[in-house]
């Protein structure tokens, strides 16, 4: 054998192998003409590279060998062995070499094939042919393979021949199979192919194959295949192919110009895959509006940025009111520097309507660390138009949510740990923007020591919130109205603004078992806008003039103290004792007002002794079916409180707008309060070959109620002794996870303060939600009972689904909601779910409303009062009251300074939130989620799925509706392997504006 020869062979082993294209893992399918299968192997697909004859995937870390080499003698050994050689083996049955032509015939027998291998690169055939003089090698046989790891993960597979010339580094084959890899596996066939090997550095060696087919199906039938006329791999680089044909099994289904995929690893830049249905390429209306999204480019920047722009457009042709068409620009910028603990993105979108109405919004999340010791966290989002923002989307969960920014802060100092950060919340549709900035918290990690009788524990927190452009509760003064040149009326809603500052410092202290209790509050509120007033005259109270202040603040100063005493009976009755100084009056010890034209005035302080004591008591009750034991669990809290008489001063009591006919604040205390808990649980019966201690226990029903106080020196003098405002209770269960029920109530009709009020409970909030499933210990216990489900031994034991907020979702998509950039109308279609998981229900009910206040000033927030200002059905006036429905009412937002201000009242709320999710059929997956509004009768929104399991297929079926009305359809099936392959319909459609609003 010449140095030629081998040095030839080595070539064509290392050469004639595709280099490693990445694509995926599925299988392809037969060329259009089948050549027949060796014998032994049944008809249908020839073996796939790194898969058996079945549809079982081999693992690729441990493929089969494709030759057993013959044992080695001590000659052999030596030779293989020799340092600075490479050796290149030869097997065959049979091995002739003829001189006259230069060549090497290897011949395999009937158990074996000829093998050629050097190093890790194996040819394997039934015939091997190597000639010295034309520089070829040819390799014959029912199947040819080849194997090189270091060039291709999987094998080449001939069904035929194999020739390599060495002269020009090209390879003809004949019925190829083989695989590439970009993160999908890519199976190849072709009925003729040629391999060009590239010699230089980039190692870019190209595949060319003739009438064959792509597929990543790895099944042995595959689901479907793209049958093609010409294709070509670049290693590493791209797979094209062209006309292809797609056929589903093996119906033909679509034609396409050409395919293509890029192979190489990592980001590129390039065109983005832009979203439109049929119907913008095929009106099947006239009426319909086209609308195009995602038209864009993506730039890989670096391996730490890249970046994105798209434009979105919908058609200005035939406008409707409040639909004038659009065009919106997109831009995203995202960063990630893990070498310096940096991550994030920056988010642009401008809209631009035809009317002239534009919106510009932006989203900046940001995540640093500068050192183990301190951390940076923002998340901002802003829009410029709220109204255009909530108008123009099809997403019910952006509609809902607010527009939330939040940035955070902290850093260790040496024991205690600082943070300062800030919030800020706009709401779709309205002018009103919620901040809380700054936002500061200064805090031990734990508590400072001397020895172990002596611990302090300070806190120090200072926040500032800010309600601007309050546009709810604005009464008689939400307009100003003046009379134009003309004499025209003309109006202008007055701005209205908030600010509520709170600073906090907390220094208890505790020696041996006795704890003090130390803590100093400041508090400032201004509200700046004209509110009117009902100033009582404290020598005769039946003189009350009503005064307008242009704007009404209150600062309260306050300082309490206390002394908890060693607690007795330790871990039985609990009894804690302590004395306090409290105030006299509920409100702060120091107060100024816009009644008192900022001058501090402060009350009376006094002792108050108390007593509380928190035991537990519970009862074990026997078991039946699958329950062993019951156990019921009563926990009071019990208090014992008592103050002596004091007395309050005039000048405080008009700070706050109070007279002292009726006040009922200093009388002496001596009260008892009374909460109640209560659990009963189940112990369930464990498997017979388990421990009976790791038994499951399930609680049945447990019930929490608030405390009730009542004042025995009150009750001589009053109606009634009860000092709560309110009361309320909740119950939970197992038996349906998440199962949660609360409700409270307003006790009185007055202030509590005043002998005036009257005990009157009234229901003002309710809440339930629970969730049920396949799997909820409720449904079984009741199949068994009907006989539907297993008995005796072969019963399965209950299990306790962990408990999950029905809501959870709900609330995941709302708090994460991003309004600018492309990143923000990525989750308008999203399907959350996935077929074999059985069936799911979830239901969560809201009721809430404001007891009817007698006497006063009273503001009904009525969305069509709070537009009053605009013109009767007008474009605008419809937008408002559309805003304010959905939007939520004034709530905590408005800050009371004294009494005698205007109350305000809330329309009531009742609203059903749930949530359906099943399989129709194993493959077939469904969900509801679904908002209606019993006050409007109405449904507020709509998310409905279906969702196919097509193995190589995604199919989504998907319509939403929106609070606003706007509705969308979607049909969507893509090629999971290239999702650039996908056929979809979009019809987006805003609600006429024209039509009637609840």
């Amino acid at each position: 054998m010449t140095s030629r020869a081998l040095a030839g062979l080595l070539a064509f082993a290392l050469m004639l192998a595709p280099a490693p294209a990445p694509l995926g893992a599925q299988r392809p399918v037969p060329p259009p003409k089948r050549v027949p299968p060796p014998p032994g192997q049944p008809a249908g697909r020839p073996p796939r590279p790194g898969l058996p004859g079945d549809s079982a995937r081999k693992d690729t870390l441990h493929a089969p060998a494709l030759v057993a080499w013959e044992q080695t003698d001590s000659v052999m050994d030596a030779l293989l062995s020799r340092p600075g050689y490479i050796a290149t083996r030869y097997q065959g049955a049979t091995v002739r070499f003829e001189a006259a032509d230069r060549a090497i015939h290897l011949h395999g027998g009937d158990s074996a094939r000829a093998a050629v291998g050097r190093q890790q690169t194996i040819l394997v055939g039934k015939t091997i042919v190597y000639n010295d003089s034309t520089q070829k090698i040819d390799a014959e046989g029912d199947t040819v393979v080849l194997r090189d790891p270091s060039q291709n993960a999987a094998d080449v597979v001939a069904r035929g021949r194999m020739s390599y010339d060495l002269t020009t580094h090209t390879a003809a084959v004949t019925n190829i199979v083989t695989s590439v890899e970009s993160g999908q596996r890519w199976y190849i066939e072709g009925k003729r192919a040629a391999v060009v090997s590239d010699t230089t550095k980039a190692r870019e060696d190209r595949l060319y194959a003739r009438d064959g087919s792509i597929t990543s199906c790895d099944d042995t039938v595959p689901d479907y295949h793209f049958q093609f006329h010409e294709g070509k791999v670049v290693a590493k680089r791209v797979l094209v192919a062209r006309p292809a044909v797609l056929y589903i099994s093996d119906v033909p289904v679509m034609w396409l110009p050409f395919i293509f995929q890029d192979l190489r690893n990592g980001r590129r830049s390039g065109m983005i895959t832009p979203r439109f249905g049929v119907s913008e390429l095929f009106r099947n209306s006239p009426s319909y509006r086209r609308h195009v999204e995602n038209l864009g480019y993506y730039f890989a920047l670096s391996d730490f940025m890249d970046a994105q722009v798209s434009l979105d457009w919908r058609s200005g042709a035939r406008p409707s009111p409040g639909d004038p068409g659009w065009v919106r620009y997109n831009g995203e910028w995202r960063y990630r520097w893990l070498d310096r603990f940096m991550t994030g993105r920056l988010g642009l979108s401008h809209l631009s309507q035809r009317d002239g109405q534009t919106n510009t919004s932006l989203s900046w999340g940001h995540q640093q660390d500068f050192s183990q010791r301190s951390h940076l966290n923002a998340n901002l989002n802003y829009v410029t138009s709220t109204a255009v923002q909530r108008n123009t989307s099809y997403n019910p969960y952006a509609v809902l949510a607010t527009i939330q920014s939040q940035l955070n802060f902290q850093q260790q100092l040496g024991p205690a740990n600082f943070g300062i950060g800030g919030a800020q919340r706009q709401y779709p549709g309205r002018s009103q923007v919620d901040r809380d900035f700054p936002s500061v918290n200064l805090a031990t990690r734990g508590p400072l020591s001397i020895g172990d009788w002596f611990t302090w524990t300070p806190t120090m927190a200072f926040a500032n919130s800010q309600n601007i452009n309050m546009d709810q509760g604005g009464g008689d003064f939400a307009w100003r109205y003046s009379t134009g040149a003309a004499g025209a009326l003309d109006s202008v809603r007055v701005r209205r603004d908030s600010r509520r500052s709170t600073l906090n410092f907390n220094t208890p202290i505790k020696v041996f078992d006795f704890a003090w209790r130390n803590s100093f509050t400041l508090t400032d509120v201004e509200n700046d806008f004209p509110q009117a007033f009902t100033i009582v005259n404290p020598a005769d109270t039946s003189v009350r003039t009503s005064r307008v202040y242009a704007k009404n603040y209150r600062t309260d100063l306050d300082w309490q103290t206390g002394i908890d005493l060693p607690r007795l009976g330790q871990g039985r009755w609990n009894l804690v004792p302590s004395v306090a100084i409290v105030n006299v009056d509920p409100s702060a010890y120091w107060v100024r007002t816009h009644l008192t034209g900022g001058t501090w005035v402060h009350q009376s302080k006094r002792l108050q002794y108390a007593v509380t004591a928190s035991p537990t008591f519970f009862g074990l009750f026997p078991g039946f079916g699958p329950v062993t034991r019951f156990r019921h669990s009563l926990t009071p809290s019990i208090s014992w409180t008592y103050a002596p008489k004091a007395t309050v001063s005039d000048e405080f009591l008009s700070a706050l707008n109070r007279t002292r006919q009726g006040y009922l604040g200093a009388l002496a205390q001596n009260q008892l309060s009374l909460r109640l808990t209560q659990n009963l649980e189940a112990k369930l019966r464990a498997p017979n070959d388990s421990n009976p201690e790791a038994a499951p226990k399930l609680k049945l029903l447990s019930l929490d109620f608030d405390a009730l106080t009542y004042d025995f020196e009150r009750a001589r003098v009053a109606k009634s002794g009860i000092t709560n405002t309110s009361f309320g209770y909740g119950a939970r269960s197992d038996l349906l996870p998440g199962f949660d029920f609360h409700s409270r109530y307003s006790l009185f009709q007055g202030n509590p303060l005043s002998d005036t009020a009257v005990f009157k409970p009234y229901r003002e909030e309710v809440s339930a939600s629970f969730s049920l499933g396949r799997r909820s210990p409720l449904l079984a216990a009741m199949a068994r009972l009907l006989g539907f489900g297993p008995r005796g031994a072969a019963a399965a034991p209950v299990t306790i689904p962990k408990e999950q907020p029905v809501d959870q979702g709900f609330r995941q998509q709302v708090a994460t909601q991003q309004v600018g950039g492309v990143s923000s109308r990525g989750a308008i279609f999203n399907t959350p779910v996935s077929t074999g998981q059985g069936w799911q229900a979830s239901f969560t009910f809201t009721s809430s409303r404001q007891r009817p206040v007698i006497g006063g000033t009273v503001v009904n927030i009525d969305p069509r009062q709070e537009c009053a200002g605009l013109p009767q059905g007008s474009l605008s006036y419809l937008l408002c009251v559309q805003s304010k429905q959905t939007s939520p009412g004034l709530g905590s937002t408005f800050n009371s300074t004294t009494d005698g201000g205007p109350i305000y009242r809330s329309p009531a709320t009742r609203n059903l939130q749930s949530s359906l999710s099943f399989n129709v059929t194993p493959k077939w997956a469904a969900s509801w989620q679904t908002t209606y509004d019993f006050e409007a009768q109405q449904f507020a929104s709509h998310v409905v799925s279906l969702q196919r399991e097509l193995h190589d297929w995604r199919a989504i079926f998907a319509f939403t509706q929106a609070p606003n009305g706007n509705f969308a359809f979607h049909f969507f099936i893509s090629l999971n392997a290239n999702q650039q392959i996908k056929f979809d319909y979009d019809k987006q459609t805003y609600r006429p504006l024209e039509s009637p609003i609840r």
